[in-house]
């Protein structure tokens, strides 16, 4: 009975009505708990708070929030930092950026809610502005757009997001992958409006299959290392096609839009899931062999075939020395470009026009820059 009169009386002071929502946690397990912005949250005083100051730091944190340890970090990254925070039961209000984890932890305080439209780094905020967008009064552009017309966005902002990780800074990683999932945002709006799904079965599917095909971590499968835990994954994804209804296929789903060198990485690690591969890595380098003299002698009507044919070997052939062949002619395509860039530049330096030279004197360029960089 006194907890709950405490509870009564810290809402009665925080003006707070509790049949709209409202949350309680203390201070030391605030890292911990996932609070929403868009409510009010109560934050409780630590029991020893002097005790709780020292140990905040080394609270356990949320899984997808754990970059941040502490209240007032905590606080930080979810509010804006002047969104006032008032003591309970009385006292003047004081702005986030002001508060330390050893004022938190000693009283309680109220955090106001914030307004769906600011509710930043919540993952209800960018719902709410995506439904704000597609609303009658919203953007013509956001109203206007459906499933297929943002195709094209979709796979933009997945290079983009690959460029990020290549050659970007971590705040460049921050915000091509807040920009890739906009477009998840974006395509279960659309759903939700047409009453097909919402982001609750978006990441209900997702969380359900991750685990489903995981049972050597969530359930009492034991592996005995990664080929056991493909091959288990490849099991698993085909009874669930089976389940479904779908053709008893382990290709019949590789995405027809994936790029080919992905594509072809794809089947191939299927195949060798299903125990379709070579028994070691020289068969490998013998298939490639092969296809390199068939391409050599073929007619022009058969050059098509066999090219494809040794691009589908060498993707192979990454597979078994753990290379990703989209990367590496990714990283081949940047290197080449580097080169040429440092190579002209080198001639600028020299008074030289790359245009005019003689192929043995860009050669001799692209050798010296070529030394430069290994």
């Amino acid at each position: 009975m006194e907890a709950a009169r405490s509870l009564d009386h810290l809402l009665a002071a925080a003006g707070v009505n509790p049949a709209h929502g409202v949350q309680f946690v203390a201070a030391d397990r605030l890292a911990a708990s996932p609070v929403d912005p868009g409510l009010p949250l109560i934050i409780l005083a630590a029991e020893a708070a002097s005790e709780a100051a020292v140990s905040l730091a080394a609270a356990p944190a949320l899984p997808g929030r754990h970059a941040r340890r502490g209240p007032a970090a905590v606080l930080a990254s979810l509010y804006p930092p002047a969104h006032p925070v008032r003591p309970l039961p009385t006292g003047e209000a004081v702005a986030i950026v002001d508060l330390t984890d050893a004022r938190l932890a000693g009283g309680d305080w109220l955090v106001p809610a914030l307004a769906l439209a600011d509710n930043l780094a919540s993952p209800h905020g960018m719902a709410a502005i995506s439904a704000r967008l597609r609303a009658p009064d919203g953007c013509p552009w956001d109203r206007r757009q459906d499933h297929h017309s943002l195709r094209p966005y979709l796979l933009e902002e997945a290079y983009e997001t690959l460029d990020a990780i290549e050659r970007g800074t971590p705040a460049n990683l921050a915000e091509e992958l807040g920009d890739l999932y906009l477009q998840v945002i974006l395509h279960a709006q659309m759903a939700a409006e047409e009453g097909a799904f919402d982001l609750t079965d978006v990441y209900r599917t997702l969380g359900t299959k991750i685990v489903r095909r995981h049972p050597h971590v969530f359930g009492d499968l034991a592996v005995g290392g990664i080929e056991q835990v493909v091959a288990n994954w490849e099991t698993i994804k085909s009874t669930e096609r089976e389940e479904m209804g779908r053709a008893p296929t382990s290709f019949g789903d590789v995405a027809r839009t994936l790029p080919a060198l992905p594509a072809s990485r794809e089947i191939q690690e299927r195949a060798s899931a299903l125990g379709w591969d070579w028994p070691d890595v020289d068969g490998v380098w013998d298939k490639v062999g092969e296809e390199l003299a068939e391409l050599r002698t073929a007619g022009a009507d058969q050059r098509l075939h066999e090219l494809g044919d040794v691009l589908f070997a060498l993707a192979n052939l990454g597979r078994w020395l753990g290379v990703d062949p989209e990367e590496a002619l990714r990283a081949a395509n940047r290197r080449w470009v580097d080169r040429y860039q440092a190579v002209e530049a080198l001639a600028g330096e020299r008074g030289q026009v790359l245009a005019d030279l003689a192929t043995e004197a860009r050669e001799a360029l692209w050798d010296e820059v070529k030394a430069r960089s290994a």
